[in-house]
């Protein structure tokens, strides 16, 4: 199972939607836009995440949004990137761009 795992990190387009997954959850639309490529080749990179068991989705009417399995997987999935390479001074600016983030989905709940 590891080596599905780090194969499913090892391309630089699945851990783009890795690493925005981690914020937040997104729709497949959402994520085009952030990984800049088509539908299709997203909808690859969501099936080889979702079968190396990283994410998860769910349906709303007739939308699919993906997110992060579970806690567990966040944090390693955070320590493994960090471990990569991420330095800690990216960390404090990823923390105010969640917080927007959140704040700007609890404003459109309302």
């Amino acid at each position: 199972m590891n080596s599905t795992i780090f194969k499913a990190l090892g391309n630089d387009t699945r851990l783009l939607i890795v690493q925005n997954l981690m914020i937040k959850e997104h729709h497949v639309t959402d994520l085009t836009t952030l990984a800049r490529k088509d539908q299709t080749t997203v909808s690859r990179h969501l099936s080889t995440l979702t079968n190396a068991q990283l994410i998860t989705q769910k349906r709303v009417g007739r939308n699919i949004y993906y997110k992060i399995t579970n806690t567990q997987t966040k944090n390693w999935l955070e320590c493994a990137i960090e471990h990569k390479g991420e330095s800690k001074t990216n960390k404090p600016l990823r923390n105010k761009i969640e917080n927007f983030l959140v704040k700007q989905e609890k404003n459109t709940d309302e």
